[in-house]
């Protein structure tokens, strides 16, 4: 579930020297990141050098071209149904983020069936209807809600392949109030005893759209409280198939949560700090939406699951996440979603948390995640004696925890722990084929170490930042697990910095703004622009590495942009070596980094990749 690491880092730093003046944000507004561009072109004749400026014997030097290297994965190599097609069953493609069921992406303007809350008219009122229709429709049937409804809504055994659409009615609003979990909640039909505001199980062919579920809360580790919970079964180890694998088409998918809203879910446990059974407890958990699959390969695989356009904030999940995918998922799209103000991970694709089920082939796209941040998470803390005392803050705003082929593109993530953070923490497990692209994350200075730590929010989050500045890196590559390893990625045209002043307790450990670490090969890191807060920041290296590749010249790390160096210590290699200028890196480094990098504007072609 994208447990807390307590992982290995590189040597610390300590430089205590001042930086230059830093390329500060504009008036609290954004950076522009990159788009992908069209393939470059020659910036100059002369000898074609992949990488690397050749030498000249000649007093005027011979122009170089500098080649991009062949990355590992490209866009090319992610499927999109298009425009206005509903995505087809096992056709290997991703919901297009336009319309992802083949329709509208609004709400439904005509309702088969509406309910208005009142006392004869309540949450098993609906869950009764959803039954008596589930399994016999013929065609698109909408169930439209207005008002306020304190228990559950439940899509369980939907095997039939019309689209079911649970929506709020036209001009109206409906929220699911829904307070503590209570024990019929947890069905045995949700498997783990995760409690869904709204549960799909075993179903496919399901929408929700446009509802507000609050609230929906609980203390320890009896229940997991989910806003929206969608999982399915592929039988072996974990029992018997779903419903929809055996019946029907076959298939369990297509599943849309489009327009909701997920606010105040909580296991408030994680928050108690006088507790010694719930203090760095791995049960502790509760997610904003979570959709789990676990089955025993491609055929049980739940297909064509569309988040987006949803808001989840305000969330207390203990060691789980605000948004996940987890296991045997395929094809699914996360985009224009907005996540804010929790207390772990933002998004998460996870993979090998039950035999080798991994998500995969997703594209998570122009989400934007702020203010996530683990210090007063007690689900992460150290019992002392007398208190739950946290651990340095670790939860990234976009993970990734064994995933495979996932594009993480054009998001913004503010003031989180980590920034985009790709690893895999299963012993002996991988993560391979990931793109990052034209993505911004940035981490501000913060106020202060502990909550609240205030900052500016990027636009779109309303009221001041809670969490700010306590990241330990904006950019990680990593593979923590025992004898895990990472493998082809791509990022490129990013903006990436870190200017947090206040990560690691009272220590103030330094915090890279790029840092890769564990077993890694095949990585191109190509084209972003790094930079930290400049004059006043003493902490942050620009790039950290870690560890070597796996092999010889199995990474390069290029045409970086930075912002602006220190007087100090700016970039580190696996020795523990550390180098000032960019001029001394270039020339020193272990790896021959960065050749053609440059403080502003390196002289590279754009990312045509």
């Amino acid at each position: 579930m994208g447990r807390y690491r307590r992982g290995e880092r590189g040597p610390a730093f300590a430089t205590g020297r001042p930086l230059a003046a830093a390329t500060l944000l504009a008036t609290g507004t954004l950076l522009a990141t990159g788009t992908l561009l069209a393939t470059a072109t020659l910036l100059a004749a002369g000898v074609l050098v992949a990488g690397r400026s050749a030498a000249s014997t000649h007093r005027s030097p011979v122009p170089t071209v500098i080649v991009e290297p062949r990355p590992p994965v490209d866009a090319g190599m992610f499927s999109f149904e298009a425009e206005g097609a509903p995505p087809r069953d096992g056709d290997g493609r991703i919901p297009n983020p336009v319309t992802p069921t083949g329709g509208s992406p609004s709400a439904p303007v005509t309702c088969t069936r509406t309910f208005d809350s009142g006392p004869h008219v309540t949450s098993a009122s609906v869950n009764a209807a959803i039954a008596a229709v589930e399994n016999t429709m013929t065609k698109p049937y909408a169930i439209c809600l207005k008002g306020t409804f304190t228990s559950p809504l439940h899509i369980w055994g939907k095997h039939t392949a019309p689209l079911l659409t649970i929506a709020t009615a036209p001009h109206a609003t409906a929220e699911l109030k829904l307070g503590e979990v209570r024990p019929s909640d947890a069905s045995s039909n949700e498997y783990t005893g995760t409690a869904g505001g709204v549960s799909i199980v075993d179903s496919r062919g399901v929408e929700v759209d446009g509802l507000t579920i609050s609230g929906y809360t609980t203390r320890g580790t009896a229940f997991t409280p989910a806003g929206i919970y969608v999982t399915v079964q592929g039988g072996g180890g974990q029992g018997e198939k779903s419903a929809c694998f055996l019946k029907g088409d076959r298939v369990c998918g297509d599943i849309y949560l489009i327009h909701d809203t997920v606010t105040a879910i909580s296991n408030s446990a994680d928050e108690v700090g006088s507790s010694k059974t719930w203090c760095n407890n791995a049960d502790v958990d509760a997610f904003g939406i979570a959709v789990e699959s676990f089955g025993t390969g491609a055929a049980d695989a739940l297909q064509h699951v569309v988040i987006e356009d949803d808001t989840i904030d305000h969330t207390r999940t203990g060691q789980s996440e605000t948004l996940t995918v987890n296991g045997d998922v395929e094809d699914f799209l996360v985009a224009h979603n907005l996540v804010y103000d929790t207390d772990n991970i933002g998004i998460d694709a996870i993979g090998w948390e039950s035999g080798t089920d991994q998500a995969r082939h997703g594209y998570i796209a122009d989400n934007t995640v702020a203010n996530v941040d683990t210090w007063g998470n007690d689900a992460y803390g150290q019992w002392t004696g007398s208190a739950c005392r946290p651990l340095p803050e670790n939860a990234a705003g976009i993970y990734d925890d064994g995933g495979s082929f996932l594009w993480i593109d054009h998001n913004v993530v503010y003031n989180s722990d980590q920034g985009i953070d790709l690893d895999v923490e299963t012993d002996k497990a991988f993560t391979d084929h990931l793109l990052v692209t034209s993505n911004t994350v940035v981490d501000e200075p913060g106020t202060s170490l502990g909550d609240p730590s205030h900052g500016t929010n990027p636009p779109g989050v309303p009221g001041p930042s809670d969490n700010a500045g306590h990241a330990f890196e904006a950019f990680y590559v990593d593979a923590f697990g025992a004898g895990s390893w990472i493998e082809d990625v791509y990022a490129h045209d990013n903006v990436f910095e870190n200017q947090s002043q206040y990560y690691g307790g009272t220590s103030r450990q330094e915090a890279p703004v790029v840092a890769v670490a564990g077993n890694w090969r095949d990585v191109l890191i190509w084209s972003n622009t790094i930079e930290d807060l400049g004059a006043r920041d003493r902490l942050n290296l620009l790039l950290e590495i870690d560890a070597a590749p796996a092999t010889p010249d199995a990474g390069v790390i290029d045409c970086t942009d930075y912002g602006l160096l220190s007087s100090g210590d700016n970039f580190a290699q696996p020795d523990g070596t550390t180098f000032s200028t960019l001029s001394a890196w270039k020339a020193g480094n272990s790896g021959g980094w960065d050749h053609d990098s440059a403080v502003g504007n390196p002289r590279c072609p754009p990312s045509s990749r």
